[in-house]
């Protein structure tokens, strides 16, 4: 049993093809109960699934369009201060989100929804289906925030696509564990490993056809990395209004 677990761990990929298929309610329930069960500080967190039609079609649009209209189950992930707070009133005491200073209740309300999700991904691979994460709600967060109608104190973070899977990518490279796990203190980042780290990410996105098949550019996958994080006038643009957003409605510093 334990050797299961942990060849699933290890074996998980993102899916970003699905084949047209459907989730029973009874299956997705299960998967939302495992998410539940993560190990949470305050449970600051909403999970929305997404079944109407039309804003199906605005997620299209606003995320990838092919991942969102071939999913078999959308769920938006949210941090949730809001109910938090009503939570908190119902004590009667002064609590800390009363005021305008929160950000250890703010940042734990994000990792709270980060393992929640992660256990909804590990219940959905355990039932033999794929899942993808899209990071468009937060790069969207003002017309996320009006779509789904949420009130301030809810932050969206993620959408989560499940379905069946329509491809079999191979495992990708990940960082060497030396470079990410340290004792007893910090561990200097070693360039060297770094560099063949990036050689190798490199070389097997291109044995994959990465940027091509899941982009539809005809870039390097180092040049697509480039593109995804430079610095433009339009990111600081970006940057700016979800800095606004959050400052309103998550983190208070």
């Amino acid at each position: 049993m334990a050797r299961s677990v942990l060849n699933l761990l290890r074996n998980r990929k993102s899916i970003r093809i699905f084949r047209p298929s459907t989730i029973s309610e009874e299956v997705l329930r299960l998967i939302i109960e495992a998410g539940v069960r993560a190990p949470t500080y305050l449970q600051s967190y909403t999970i929305i699934q997404v079944k109407d039609e039309e804003k199906k079609e605005e997620l299209a649009k606003l995320c990838n369009e092919k991942i969102v209209k071939n999913a078999s189950a959308i769920l938006l992930i949210c941090a949730d201060l809001h109910r938090t707070r009503i939570l908190l009133d119902m004590l009667g005491h002064e609590h800390v989100l009363r005021s305008d200073k929160h950000p250890i209740e703010s940042i734990l309300a994000v990792f709270d929804a980060g393992l929640v999700v992660e256990n909804m991904i590990i219940a959905a691979e355990a039932l033999g289906l794929g899942s993808v994460i899209l990071d468009c709600p937060l790069i969207e967060c003002k017309r996320f925030s009006e779509l789904f109608e949420l009130p301030k104190g809810v932050t969206p973070l993620i959408l989560l696509c499940i379905g069946e899977r329509g491809e079999v990518p191979p495992l990708r490279p990940r960082l060497p564990i030396d470079q990410i796990f340290h004792i007893d203190k910090y561990g200097e980042v070693s360039e060297e490993k770094l560099k063949e780290y990036l050689e190798e990410l490199e070389r097997r996105m291109e044995i994959e056809n990465y940027v091509r098949k899941y982009a539809g550019m005809d870039l390097k996958y180092l040049d697509y990395l480039r593109l995804k994080t430079e610095l433009t006038n339009e990111s600081k643009k970006v940057n700016d209004e979800i800095q606004k957003f959050l400052k309103e409605n998550l983190i208070k510093t």
